[in-house]
């Protein structure tokens, strides 16, 4: 099979000869550039040969358009810091506008998708990553936790910013198909645990911008929902139009994979601790690897991480993962 054949027949719940498998995550001193991003992302593809390929952005590219900066100190690993934000005021949501979706940050990122679906071979299918409204706008204050608590006492004010941040990624979804990716991989970052939202919040807050933005980036095979952190409400997403949900299925107060096979229509991505096994070695790596395995029974499953990998993560741990997912016997069926 083919890494297309492959993806889609596992989304589909088809038989596959093995698991599809992919990993990605940060490398900071190489993000500030459409160029130096799709270069890193392709020496890894081509280190790897991962089944699948999603463009990580710096974590930041989102909210630079209304006027979010983070200062970089250059070193490998090194988180940037956040250094100016718009809204420190309850008024200045009011200057939440629409921005261009093709310029700046946003046009770097649809640059990047050009250049690197030109360089991957077309048999790989090409994800980009995007957030949800609401995490988008969290980000435009600090922390971002304080958003939180501003939805009740400016209900009108973040509305209006909300709408003019939903229609600005309306506008960018839809380039981003047009630039040749796949699909999306839309990303709730806080914005999907018990710890930060509950049901309720989620239904009015998020529910209906995250739908807008997969209604403009269009029905699509390879469409990812990812809900971050432990106490997921992945459950609160079950009908979305997405092919694929993908959450850490090892943190604490989340569905496992097997648990999620039941109760999701589409494929479950990830299997892996993304702090935890994948950074004890290729032993413990690979252990969770046949864990996830037999969860799944290997059906509708790809093999991922369970959020972005830190930059320290052992190339020997990946390339072992990649060799012991080669070995993995073909599987049939659908669970």
């Amino acid at each position: 099979m083919t890494s297309r054949d492959r993806v889609l027949a596992a989304l589909r719940g088809e038989p596959v000869d093995r698991p599809p498998v992919s990993f990605w995550g940060h490398v900071y001193h190489r993000e500030s550039s459409a160029e130096d991003l799709v270069s890193h992302t392709l020496e890894r593809w081509r280190r790897f040969t991962w089944d699948w390929v999603k463009l990580n952005p710096r974590k930041h590219y989102h909210v630079e358009p209304w006027g979010v900066r983070y200062d970089y100190p250059g070193v490998p690993g090194e988180k940037p810091t956040v250094a100016e934000w718009p809204v420190r005021r309850p008024e200045d949501w009011d200057a939440i506008d629409e921005k261009p979706h093709d310029q700046g940050a946003l046009g770097e990122q649809l640059e990047a998708v050009r250049r690197l679906r030109r360089e991957l071979p077309a048999e790989v299918p090409l994800l980009e990553t995007v957030f949800t409204p609401l995490a988008i706008l969290a980000e435009l204050t600090e922390p971002p936790e304080a958003l939180r608590e501003i939805l009740p006492r400016e209900p009108d004010r973040v509305a209006r910013a909300l709408e003019a941040v939903t229609s600005t990624f309306e506008r960018y979804v839809m380039a981003v198909m047009r630039a040749g990716a796949d699909g999306i991989y839309l990303a709730t970052v806080d914005w999907g645990s018990r710890s930060m939202v509950d049901a309720a919040t989620l239904n009015r807050w998020s529910r209906p911008y995250d739908l807008r933005l997969l209604a403009a980036a269009g029905p699509s095979p390879y469409h990812t929902l990812h809900v971050c952190k432990g106490d997921a409400l992945l459950f609160e997403f079950a009908d979305y139009p997405v092919a694929a949900f993908s959450w850490d299925a090892t943190a604490p107060g989340n569905p496992t994979l097997a648990e999620a096979l039941v109760r999701l229509p589409g494929a479950v991505v990830g299997g892996i601790g993304h702090e935890t096994e994948l950074q004890q070695g290729p032993e413990a790596a690979i252990a969770a690897y046949h864990r996830a395995l037999d969860a799944t029974g290997g059906r509708r499953f790809l093999f991922a991480p369970g959020c972005s990998i830190p930059p320290h993560t052992a190339d020997a741990t990946l390339a072992a993962l990649r060799a012991e997912v080669e070995r993995t016997p073909a599987l049939r069926g659908r669970a």
